[in-house]
């Protein structure tokens, strides 16, 4: 049977199913890392026989990957919603959609981001959020300004991920929509000094 011809009931046990594993891997790993979870500890956490598990991964690190992977993916979906900003435009609700997804997923965006998280997701992460800014910057400053572009475009990616990570450490008092307000606020002061920079360099 193929995907289209799937009963929708069967879809919704399977993204049940795959949900709840996702959820009991990832308080999981808040407690511990990943080489020292098995699949018997998750598929007990989850309350699934081990052979459903096998149905849709090799092993935890082929789960992890594949979450991984659609998460990005998600995200990157996100992002495209929003073209390249022009100047005077607010990065504001790009930013409250990126926020809102880590609210919707946060339990495991907050094992990510917490002391036994994929430093590496994060990087990839970081990279797509960053080369947006950057496309952004680079459509309104002259492509003289390049390094100056990256600097400010790692200050403000790795500023929104530690905003993300206190927020999330705080029990995420404020919705989404009000955190991103903050970052908003934070990058349109660095894109502030950017203006001045360049009224500076133009006067001499």
């Amino acid at each position: 049977m193929d995907k289209k011809s799937r009963p929708a009931n069967v879809d919704r046990r399977v993204r049940k199913t795959k949900k709840n594993l996702k959820e009991s891997l990832a308080t999981l790993l808040l407690e511990k890392n990943i080489n020292d979870i098995t699949v018997q500890e998750l598929v007990n956490r989850a309350d699934i026989n081990r052979g459903t598990f096998h149905l849709h991964y090799r092993d935890i690190y082929d789960m992890l990957s594949q979450i991984e992977a659609e998460m990005l993916e998600e995200l990157d979906d996100i992002s495209r919603l929003f073209p390249v900003q022009q100047p005077k435009e607010s990065p504001g609700p790009y930013i409250s959609a990126m926020f809102q997804y880590i609210a919707d997923n946060q339990t495991f965006c907050k094992m990510l981001l917490g002391p036994f998280g994929d430093m590496a997701f994060v990087e990839k992460l970081k990279t797509l959020v960053k080369e947006k800014c950057l496309r952004s910057l680079m459509e309104t400053w002259p492509a003289s300004e390049t390094q100056r572009y990256e600097y400010f475009a790692s200050y403000a990616v790795a500023g929104c991920i530690g905003l993300l990570q206190t927020w999330m450490d705080t029990g995420m008092k404020e919705s989404p929509q009000e955190l991103a307000k903050v970052a908003e606020g934070m990058i349109n002061n660095g894109i502030d000094y950017l203006n001045l920079e360049k009224a500076a360099n133009e006067s001499y």
